[in-house]
């Protein structure tokens, strides 16, 4: 934090479910992956190129449990560079609120992302799953893996 506003988050499984889990931040969180609360309830600053902003921004559209590839992005920005949008997501400091786990491979696979593969499966398998549970009102998903926690 700086000056109250969030300016970098790390996500990684070095946390144990008692540090994390349960904290107000993480509630947001999730409620952000959600789509119950705005990203804009959760104050934050991001320092970034023109282009970097400008591929962030877009990032952000995506809508929950949706998916873009890279070249896809790269269009959307009128950047006809899949890696160069692969590189500002790469700068991303706030992932979850700059949802950069929705940009993936040509062909939907999973291909980089700052926090690992392992954590970028989480997060799309935790949106997969909310919206089918959300589509079907057959139960409700309540974490994003057994014992894993992200942070």
């Amino acid at each position: 934090r700086e000056n109250g506003f969030l300016i970098r988050i790390k996500l990684d499984f070095a946390y144990k479910p008692e540090d994390w889990a349960f904290s107000p931040l993480a509630h947001k969180f999730r409620e952000v992956l959600e789509g119950k609360l705005s990203r804009s309830s959760i104050p934050f600053k991001v320092k970034g190129t023109a282009f970097q902003k400008r591929v962030w921004d877009a990032t952000c559209r995506i809508p929950f449990g949706g998916l873009m590839s890279y070249s896809e992005m790269a269009s959307e920005v009128g950047c006809g560079s899949p890696r160069a949008v692969g590189q500002a997501l790469k700068s991303n400091p706030l992932p979850i609120i700059i949802p950069c786990h929705r940009v993936v491979g040509k062909k939907g696979n999973l291909v980089g992302f700052s926090c690992g593969l392992e954590i970028k499966a989480l997060l799309l398998q935790f949106e997969a799953n909310k919206k089918f549970a959300d589509r079907n009102n057959m139960y409700s998903f309540n974490n994003c893996g057994n014992s894993q926690h992200v942070r």
